[in-house]
Order: structure tokens, then C-alpha cells, then sequence
């Protein structure tokens, strides 16, 4: 049933690459983008998932616009002696941001969003955070967002949290179908959302 599915998915998708006026297609991507009004907060996660640099560099960002006292990093290992979070840090320290205000971990347990989300409020909780800003590719904001409102309900935690789109290249959210790296993005995001919403209400 669930490949089925996901056929019938994917027949639609394609179909509407070639039969939906340019404007629908942009408001196909825009549903799956969430951006608050925001204020400063104690830290700013920069979730994982992109290695071109873009969620880093918009974390930098709002760090050096004072949103920020520190830049939270989780990843994990993808190639011997290569971590995302180790990546991501050295670029963060490139772009000028104190090594001490960067605080990085490996993800322990699920490499997903979810796992990260778990890990990621786990560090909050260990530096006595009660508030922060997350960033993350403007297509996976939507998602994101439900994620971490779902985990800190579901784990009884009290943080406030705001959500930054950092613009992604490889999936931008006007024209995205113009690129293989943006339908593929897109089409996967979705894939990603209605899967979270089935498992988790």
C-alpha cells in the first residue's frame, strides 16, 4: 500500500512539472517554508543535511548580527576522519566566529531530523538554554518546525523557538524545477513531511 502510494505521488508530481503554471509551482514550494519575526535568543542551532554551507553561513549570520551568544553544531561521520559538525565549525571559524562560542557534538542515535531535534534540545538542556533560533535550508523550515514543537511537548521541555530559512541553492524556493537538485529536494521534502505527520499524529 505505501509503495503505491508513493507511485501515485510521484505520478502527480511529474505531472504537474509540465501542465501547472509557473506561480503554482512556486506556492508548492512556499508551503514548505516557515519564517518567524526574530528577536535575540541564547543560541542558534544549525541543523545538518547540507554541506554546500549554506545553513552555516546564515547561522554566522544572525551570530554576528547579536541574535546569538552561540552556535550549536550536530553532524555526524561521513567519511573516515570527516564529520558534518567538524565541517561546519572550521567554516563557522572561517567566517569569524570564536571557537568557544561554538559548541559541537556527533549525533547520538537516529540520523534524521528528528534524532537530531532530540539531540540537539539535549545540548540546550545540558548548557541551561531556554531559548533559541533555528536554522536551517528554507525547504526543510516547514518540517523542521513541527519537529522540534512535537519533541519539546513530547518531552516536556520549556524552550521558545524561532525558525530562520537560510537560502539553499541547490533547491531555491522560486523556480526550484528548473534544477535536478530542486525537484529531487523538493519531491523528497514532501516525501519527508507526509511520512512525519503519519508517524507522529
Amino acid at each position: 500500500m505505501k509503495k503505491k502510494i508513493l507511485i501515485c505521488i510521484a505520478i502527480i508530481f511529474i505531472f504537474s512539472l509540465y501542465f501547472f503554471p509557473d506561480r503554482l509551482l512556486n506556492e508548492v514550494s512556499k508551503f514548505l517554508v516557515h519564517s518567524d519575526t526574530l528577536e535575540p535568543a541564547e543560541a542558534i542551532i544549525v541543523l545538518s543535511g547540507s554541506l554546500t554551507g549554506n545553513r552555516i553561513e546564515a547561522g554566522v549570520m544572525l551570530f554576528q548580527k547579536g541574535l546569538g551568544k552561540i552556535i550549536i553544531i550536530s553532524g555526524e561521520k561521513i567519511f573516515p576522519g570527516y564529520y558534518t559538525h567538524s565541517l561546519m565549525k572550521n567554516h563557522a571559524i572561517n567566517l569569524g566566529v570564536p571557537a568557544d562560542k561554538i559548541i559541537v557534538s556527533e549525533i547520538e542515535g537516529e540520523i534524521s531530523t528528528w534524532g537530531e531535534g532530540i539531540h540537539n534540545l539535549q545540548k540546550l538542556k545540558e548548557n541551561k538554554f531556554k531559548s533559541f533560533i533555528l536554522v536551517t535550508s528554507a525547504f526543510h523550515t516547514n518540517r523542521a518546525h513541527a519537529v522540534y514543537e512535537k519533541l519539546i511537548n513530547h518531552l516536556g521541555y520549556d524552550f521558545k523557538f524561532m525558525v530562520y530559512p537560510a537560502k539553499d541553492n541547490r533547491a531555491p524556493i522560486n523556480d526550484w524545477w528548473k534544477s535536478r537538485t530542486g525537484r529531487k529536494a523538493i519531491f523528497v521534502e514532501y516525501l519527508a513531511t507526509l511520512n512525519f505527520y503519519r508517524e507522529h499524529l
